[in-house]
């Protein structure tokens, strides 16, 4: 049955001590707590540094079976290669330690750089060697350009998620079902969200959620709000919005 995932980009986050992670609480617990009060974590420290494979394997340990992860790939494919013969790059990544998360990985998020322009022939070779990997993928497009229906059928061919990104900073807002999967990331811009998302934008979020889930797909939603303070109050608000 399609499922729906919610929760943040990342655990460890100073401010949360005493707020969403009790007082006293050790740094080395704070995942497992985090797992108890949401359904999925976006692992993010990936993108900027190799995680050794004994990490992967205690952040899968920490958690429950149920748990499920999203990986943000490391950012030498996306942001220094520029997607350019990307096959060598998404292999080494991948055997780097993140199977090691087992039946709790989720869907592999690679961002690109908001000034990585969409190239029909570039992002083809990518999409192909995703689809390869027999995992699922999701791409965050952030040039306005990729708001094109060459990109939508590419990834609705590769089975790729178009990640839908709630945020004002003029990055292309991509609604698009193009996998058996849907991927969204609440970035909450500031100006409207000061304090994190309202009731209305909760019940928006939940609304879009349910519907990816009755259309049979599977929704991932991550809270990485701007005022990050907020984003596990946003993840459990979402949570209990769709439970109720």
């Amino acid at each position: 049955m399609p499922a729906a995932r919610i929760g943040m980009a990342g655990w460890v986050y100073p401010p949360w001590r005493g707020t969403f992670y009790p007082a006293g609480l050790r740094q080395a617990g704070e995942l497992a707590h985090a797992a108890t009060r949401v359904t999925s974590i976006e692992i993010n420290g990936s993108f900027y540094s190799a995680q050794k494979p004994s990490s992967w394997r205690s952040w899968r340990d920490a958690v429950p079976d149920d748990f499920v992860f999203a990986v943000k790939a490391h950012r030498y494919t996306a942001v220094v290669k520029r997607l350019r013969d990307p096959a060598e790059s998404i292999t080494r990544f991948l055997d780097s330690g993140v199977r090691e998360l087992g039946p709790k990985l989720g869907p592999v998020l690679w961002q690109l750089p908001p000034d990585l322009a969409y190239d029909a022939g570039l992002l083809e070779e990518f999409l192909g060697c995703l689809a390869a990997t027999g995992l699922r993928h999701a791409v965050e497009a952030r040039h306005p350009s990729f708001d094109d229906l060459r990109f939508q059928r590419q990834a609705t061919e590769s089975g790729v998620a178009a990640v839908l990104g709630d945020t004002a900073n003029g990055w292309p807002v991509l609604d698009w079902p193009t996998a058996d999967f849907a991927y969204a990331r609440l970035h909450g811009d500031l100006d409207r969200y000061p304090h994190g998302y309202d009731a209305a934008g909760i019940d928006r979020w939940a609304a879009w959620t349910r519907r990816q889930v009755a259309a049979g797909r599977d929704a991932f939603v991550y809270c990485v709000t701007e005022n990050k303070l907020h984003s596990p109050r946003d993840a459990e608000a979402l949570r209990a919005a769709l439970e109720s």
